[in-house]
């Protein structure tokens, strides 16, 4: 795996965080599902936050892999870039689950009504019915991130 990970669960506190750096290639979204279910199975969650927390990183990933990279590639005007990259973070408080992935195009997602024969599309609806709320900005520094809040408590936000 060609990926730069940290998972850490500081002592004594009810704070946990985890980070991941991925090339932006499609096996990275399943980097990025394990990773995400190996975190919150350390961090003694149940099966319910960890299935929609894991669906919901694999739609941002996925969505970063597809889009942004590509539309990063676009915007430099390239037909093949450098190696793009996507970062994956979580951040576990007391009752929510934030989870934020970044890639390096500043085009913001916007969530759009997918057809019944559509392949694609689905992502970001799938993402608004699992979290609590989703959102998206621009880095200062370059590129954007795409944050979703999960709440802990159990029988919420259901599909």
């Amino acid at each position: 795996m060609s990926a730069l990970a940290e998972c850490a669960v500081p002592p004594h506190t009810e704070v946990a965080s985890a980070s991941l750096e991925l090339k932006a290639v499609l096996p990275a979204a399943r980097q990025a599902r394990t990773f995400t279910r190996e975190c919150l199975r350390l961090w003694d969650e149940g099966e319910e936050l960890i299935e929609a927390a894991v669906l919901i990183v694999c739609e941002l990933a996925t969505n970063a892999i597809r889009h942004g990279a590509t539309l990063l590639m676009a915007e430099r005007g390239l037909l093949q870039g450098p190696d793009s990259m996507i970062t994956l973070k979580l951040a576990l408080r007391p009752d929510v689950l934030h989870i934020e992935v970044r890639d390096g195009s500043a085009v913001l997602p916007v969530q759009r009504a997918a057809g019944q024969g559509d392949d694609g599309g689905r992502g970001l609806t799938i993402i608004a019915a699992l979290a609590e709320s989703w959102t998206s900005g621009r880095d200062p520094s370059g590129g954007k991130w795409v944050r979703a809040r999960l709440p802990r408590t159990t029988g919420t936000h259901a599909i």
